[in-house]
């Protein structure tokens, strides 16, 4: 179903350019697949169309498009469906660069060639595809079980070293050869079920959140299922999101065959750079009111939004070739529009964010040995006065036989009855032998504790 004017998403659909929306929402109609998983893999799908292109930031850095995506939805939701919809021409892309270097001899050994999509996701393929200056790698899986069990996901240290930004980096292999990685650029998208995502995080004491890994990934949570598809659907906003990767893809094996490992820079445009200054603000203020709960994901909360506004102005600006082997023309600056919608997203993965890793409760105070002591002494008495009050058929009872069959002491059992009174289960008739009279209540609880007990004795 279509967001509605009261859903969250329905904000995040509203300020996404046309030609995204209206591929997300085709995706969604044609597959069934929820609108958040969808939303996930379109952004990772045209982050890694773009490994080629990169935002010089305000502050001078040179950051990559590339995005981390975490998608959690229940099985048979249409997870798989929304990736192969949103990778196909990247893994067709992918697919022909075999056959494309076996054309030509010259091609053979050529580190233009390498991969941009890796599926077997182990450090050791991570470092091979990281070798060199100028490769891109994405790892895409539909069913991460495996990966998050693998070393890509272990070895967090290693990893957020790679995440860092465009840093050199000498690292040395299990084989002991050194690998030097210059400016990597790195995306991972991982789909998978809430169960299994719930038990990696219990079985590895949430330490992706400990080490801030998990803040650099754009997280999708649902617990909705698939809905009606309509799998002959055009769809021709999705087409052209197509169009534009291959494009984008083509034109960067193009300048790294040329011998070009420099990657295109986009900058802010002055109003851009303006209305972000706005947006920085209202997050610091921000931080600590409504923030507070996922400081750790607002805290990213700047680079997040820049990647996004490259990848929305890239996957927007610019008309569809006739030809992925067109020249790509000069991009213009990025303009506010983007970077106003790279922040609705970024707000909408902070409350993903939070599904995720919710606030942990918590944990009831223990009680003391005398409070145990005491309770079972309560427990204990209550059974003894239910079975004389159920033998005998009344609900009156002497204060002084009650305090014989508890088999308290006097001091004790005046505790009993005051909390007993406390609960509204037993009345005290003053008198020189008090009387004790029990309610409907005391009954009612412990005729259900009796029976309890009686079928649980027989199972």
């Amino acid at each position: 179903m279509v967001a509605s004017l009261f859903d969250p998403l329905y904000n995040v659909l509203q300020m996404l350019p046309p030609r995204v929306t209206g591929a997300i929402l085709e995706v969604h109609n044609k597959t069934g697949a929820p609108l958040e998983i969808i939303i996930l893999v379109a952004l990772s799908a045209m982050s890694t169309a773009l490994h080629g292109i990169a935002i010089r930031t305000p502050n001078g850095r040179l950051m990559s498009a590339s995005l981390y995506c975490m998608g959690i939805g229940p099985p048979v939701c249409g997870k798989s469906a929304a990736m192969w919809e949103f990778y196909k021409s990247i893994r067709d892309f992918d697919s022909r660069l075999a056959e494309r270097r076996a054309s030509h001899a010259a091609f053979n050994d050529h580190p233009a060639f390498r991969d941009v999509l890796q599926l077997d996701a182990t450090w050791g393929s991570l470092l091979e595809a990281l070798k060199g200056t100028g490769n891109g790698l994405t790892l895409a899986d539909d069913d991460c079980i495996d990966q998050l069990k693998s070393d890509v996901m272990k070895r967090r240290g290693k990893l957020n070293r790679f995440f860092d930004g465009p840093v050199k980096e000498s690292l040395i292999r299990r084989d002991h050869e050194p690998l030097v990685a210059y400016q990597p650029s790195v995306g991972i998208c991982f789909l998978t079920q809430p169960e299994i995502y719930a038990e990696y995080q219990i079985a590895t004491r949430y330490v992706d959140r400990k080490s801030g890994l998990a803040s650099r990934f754009l997280y999708a949570y649902t617990l909705d299922g698939r809905g009606p598809e309509l799998p002959f659907l055009p769809t021709p906003n999705l087409n052209e999101v197509h169009t534009l990767a291959s494009w984008f893809l083509e034109q960067r094996l193009q300048r790294l065959l040329a011998g070009n490992t420099d990657r295109i820079e986009l900058r802010l445009s002055a109003e851009a750079e303006s209305r972000w200054a706005q947006l920085k603000q209202n997050i610091d203020m921000r931080m600590t009111g409504d923030f507070q709960l996922v400081q750790d994901s607002a805290g990213r909360a700047t680079e997040k939004t820049w990647r996004i506004a490259v990848i929305l102005h890239c996957f927007n600006s610019l008309s569809i070739p006739a030809s992925p082997f067109d020249a790509l023309p000069p991009i213009s600056p990025i303009p506010p529009e983007a970077i106003d919608a790279a922040w609705q997203i970024v707000q909408w993965s902070m409350v993903q964010f939070y599904k995720v890793f919710p606030p942990s409760k918590p944990k009831p105070p223990k009680p003391s040995r005398v409070k145990e002591r005491q309770l079972e002494e309560l427990r204990l008495a209550k059974g003894h006065l239910y079975n004389h009050l159920r033998s005998s058929g009344t609900d009156t009872m002497a204060w002084s036989l009650a305090q014989e069959l508890s088999w308290l002491s006097a001091h004790k059992f005046k505790t009993v009855v005051a909390h007993m009174k406390s609960t509204k289960q037993v009345e005290v008739v003053e008198g020189k032998d008090p009387i004790l009279r029990f309610s409907s209540h005391f009954l009612a609880e412990m005729g259900y504790q009796k029976s309890i007990t009686s079928e649980m004795s027989s199972v």
